[in-house]
């Protein structure tokens, strides 16, 4: 472990027991507490998954292609994990909140040009991440765009650029995307404890939301609340907008819930 990482790390901790002594002495009020800490133990988890992939490394660790770099910080659940919430992503059109490939959206000069002054539309495909770095810094409240970037990354595996975002994104709105994919991202670095809030809360705000109703599926399991996540995995493998292989994945999920409940 680096000793930037161990610094975090206790820093992080130091902050947690700040919280509960501040909820405890009235200085903070319960849901200011929670929202505080629960985004300090979800970094908290993100360090401790991070340190823990420097002892003892996947073999997927060994790979070559930088495009994977993001998902080498987590071990090899979260990769198969990752992997399956890719395709779903890509495939299923429904899953997205909010389609913004092709979006007036507010510029940089330079950049998206005479969308600034609200003259055209931007196809995001043409615009790079670093592009969208730019434009984003230069609008930090405009959450649709921020959006769009997280979504990349949180696609590409770069789970540490999206949780960024996402949480900038939740600090302005609760947006039930940015709930659902920190609450999976969360689980993939083995908190499904601190998951199932976030992703419930997506659920809350968008109740057709398939995406969180796998993520959550998922979820509901790994805390052995095996009754409920039988709902949700079954509406996942009913489905018309479900391709095959994740109603399959979601097939022997809904075999393992049944014989644990």
């Amino acid at each position: 472990m680096s000793d930037r990482i161990r610094q975090q790390i206790e820093l992080l901790r130091a902050e947690i027991e700040d919280v509960d002594l501040q909820l405890a002495d009235g200085e903070l009020d319960d849901d200011t507490a929670v929202q505080i800490k629960t985004r300090y133990e979800t970094e908290l988890a993100e360090l401790e998954a991070a340190a823990a992939a420097t002892l003892q490394p996947d073999p997927e660790e060994t790979r070559s292609d930088e495009s994977s770099s993001g998902i080498r910080r987590f071990n090899g659940r979260a990769i198969a994990g990752i992997g399956l919430v890719v395709v779903a992503m890509t495939v299923i059109g429904y899953f997205a909140v909010q389609s913004l490939s092709t979006q007036q959206v507010v510029g940089a000069d330079g950049i998206v040009g005479d969308v600034l002054r609200g003259e055209g539309q931007v196809d995001l495909a043409d615009v790079s991440n670093e592009e969208m770095e730019e434009v984003v810094a230069a609008n930090p409240d405009i959450v649709p765009m921020r959006l769009a970037l997280a979504r990349r990354y949180f696609e590409g595996g770069e789970f540490d650029k999206a949780l960024q975002h996402y949480f900038e994104v939740l600090d302005r709105e609760q947006h039930p995307e940015a709930l659902a994919n920190v609450g999976w991202m969360t689980y993939l670095s083995n908190r499904p404890d601190i998951a199932v809030g976030y992703v419930e809360a997506a659920l809350d705000r968008q109740p057709d939301y398939l995406a969180a109703e796998w993520f959550l599926g998922n979820i509901y399991v790994a805390l052995g609340r095996n009754d409920e996540a039988v709902v949700y995995l079954t509406r996942i493998t009913t489905s018309s907008d479900v391709p095959d292989d994740i109603k399959a994945s979601a097939v022997t999920l809904l075999d393992q819930a049944r014989a644990g409940g």
